[in-house]
């Protein structure tokens, strides 16, 4: 599974990089930031190209820094032409049980929802709210 961290300016690689600090060197595991000289549109093409590298079959799950911000926004519309999971309200310690629960072999819906479970007040799960939505 790829992890594809997205923020407001460099928080995604702060986060990143503390991440590995704690549970050690991680492949598959990206960062990218929206900076104040970029356009949402530039970042959305930055992260279509990331997800066009993945190999076939992989799962990816985006976490992002802020529900409803520029880059969950991007995020968002690539959901529309993607299967891909996303969580919105990443923090380093939710990061920590991301990375362990995929070493652990559990799959992006798994890893959601532990983080839903974990913090229900600090994360979403989007992919979720959307299939809520299109039942209503």
């Amino acid at each position: 599974m790829k992890v594809i961290a997205v923020s407001h300016g460099s928080y995604s690689k702060g986060l990143v990089e503390s991440t590995q600090m704690l549970v050690g060197e991680q492949e598959n595991l990206v960062a990218y930031g929206l900076f104040p000289e970029q356009t949402v549109a530039t970042l959305t093409e930055k992260l279509e190209a990331e997800i066009e590298k993945t190999e076939e079959g992989e799962e990816i799950l985006f976490v992002s820094d802020l529900f409803h911000g520029s880059p969950f926004n991007a995020i968002v519309s690539l959901m529309e032409h993607h299967d891909v999971y996303h969580v919105t309200g990443i923090n380093l310690p939710l990061m920590v049980e991301v990375m362990m629960g995929r070493y652990a072999g559990k799959n992006a819906e798994e890893i959601c929802a532990g983080l839903i479970e974990a913090a229900p007040g600090t994360v979403k799960d989007v992919r979720k709210l959307f299939e809520e939505v299109e039942e209503e």
